[in-house]
């Protein structure tokens, strides 16, 4: 058994507070969880966590690249097996022991190259449907095969897929995915020149707004983002808003059509459904939200085409409908590019509107689940053990199929526990997954070597 004694147990429910306490490991389960110290027998490993965070793994719902096979909504070619498993070391040394890979149009055999090459559970997703095959050919599609366009919905649930999603997605309706891919790389082709995914969203805003609107570009706020990106002489003004609206809008109302009958098919094949929730998609996520109910869940509801007050309308209805609401950290405690504010997640938690959390891919630079859990809790949005529910127990709620193991400490879970510094959640230093240990750091490195019969940390 490996014995985890005297840390600060947070046992992902969001209603029981932090005790100090021991988990107990027997196998790839997880034994007994209590306030008394456990002495173990012989060959037992026994650890002093110190008074440090014991918490469940982070199961995290909403990943891009985490496998080989078409990336996004869009069917765009996929990352090799090197970088889905590069991909999978991040999320496992952020304290993420589950990642539900939302790049929907894979089928099995490419999720199954990851999975035992690596400790992180890898679950899958499916867009395998009529709507989201035609989004995908109106914005990309080149990396969808034969083989991925035979494959059904129901045949992915049949063989394991926990969730519909992510549908729609910033490629198919003008989201993060045109300003990071799409767009820059349009006007690269047009003049030569590189543009940031900062300088993309404000051309498109000039162009569609916030919304997607099309028809009413505004011409000089064009003509001034031209000058100051230095594109003036390169490429015209009317030339841009065309090259926008082409990169935008042909996939746009086909993937509004998906949302709408991708909540059709959660009621159909009993399967959440997560979709891309923003401002230009705002109409139709409420409308899937009506039908599917507690088989919805809204991606990234913090999403930086809202305002804070949208944001919170848009929550509100969701919740009314019975449905999930979801905020992501994208990349606002790093790199800071593509979502720079955490505005919208302010709003959104002193509103009590937020039921799960997520980190989305941020063009491959997202922050971990536990560095918003740190933020939140630090600054008092919520209380610790609410905000690691976010990141845990409520997840499990949200995707049955992946809650009905894990997301919780208690007995009869899988062994998923991560250890952190005990006043930052962020600070992770020791992950067990399915009772072995998979990271090790610091005080813990020790039991990344064979294991030895007591352990103070």
């Amino acid at each position: 058994m490996l014995i985890l004694n005297n840390g600060l147990i947070v046992n992902g429910d969001g209603r029981t507070a932090p005790f100090t306490g021991s988990v107990v490991i027997e196998g790839s389960r997880i034994a007994a969880v209590g306030p008394a110290d456990y002495t173990g027998g012989v060959g037992d490993v026994v650890v002093d966590t110190g008074g440090r965070l014991l918490m469940p793994g982070a199961i995290d719902p909403h990943v891009h690249a985490v496998a080989p096979g078409p990336r996004f909504a869009s069917g765009t070619p996929g990352v090799s097996v090197e970088e889905a498993l590069g991909n999978l070391r991040r999320h496992l040394g952020q304290g993420h022991t589950t990642v539900v890979d939302l790049d929907g149009f894979k089928v099995p055999d490419e999720t199954a190259l990851v999975r035992g090459r690596q400790p992180v559970r890898v679950e899958s997703s499916t867009v395998h449907f009529d709507p989201m095959f035609a989004a995908a050919d109106a914005a990309d599609g080149a990396g969808l095969t034969d083989l991925h366009r035979a494959m059904t919905a129901r045949q992915m649930t049949d063989t394991g897929a926990v969730v519909i999603g992510e549908v729609g997605a910033g490629m198919t309706l003008g989201g993060g995915g045109q300003d990071y891919m799409y767009i820059p790389a349009a006007v690269e082709q047009a003049t030569g020149v590189k543009i940031t995914p900062a300088q993309a969203k404000a051309l498109k805003y000039a162009v569609l707004g916030r919304h997607i609107r099309p028809g009413s570009p505004d011409r000089a706020e064009v003509a001034e983002l031209l000058e100051q990106q230095g594109l003036s002489g390169l490429i015209a003004v009317d030339k841009t808003v065309t090259l926008i609206e082409e990169s935008v809008l042909p996939s746009f109302q086909v993937a509004l059509d998906g949302l709408v009958a991708s909540a059709h098919l959660a009621v159909e094949l009993g399967v959440p459904t997560l979709v891309h929730n923003s401002a230009p998609s705002d109409e139709a996520a409420r409308q899937a939200a009506s039908i599917a109910g507690e088989l919805f869940i809204g991606g990234h509801t913090n999403h930086g085409t809202f305002s804070a007050e949208e944001a919170v309308e848009n929550a509100r209805w969701i919740r009314e409908h019975g449905g999930f609401v979801e905020i992501d950290t994208f990349d606002a405690w790093g790199r800071k590019e593509l979502h720079s504010t955490p505005e919208h997640l302010i709003a959104l938690l002193q509103e009590d509107l937020v039921d799960i959390m997520a980190t989305d891919y941020a063009a491959g630079h997202w922050d971990g689940m536990f560095e918003m859990v740190d933020a939140v809790a630090r600054v008092g949005l919520a209380p610790l053990e609410r905000a690691v529910a976010m990141a845990t127990g409520n997840v499990g709620k949200a995707l049955p199929r992946v809650g009905a193991d894990r997301g919780l400490l208690k007995p009869g879970q899988f062994a998923d526990v991560v250890v952190s510094a005990a006043k930052s959640p962020a600070d992770v230093q020791l992950v067990v997954v399915g009772g072995e240990t998979a990271l090790a750091r610091d005080a813990f490195a020790a039991l990344a070597a064979p294991a030895t019969p007591a352990v103070t940390a």
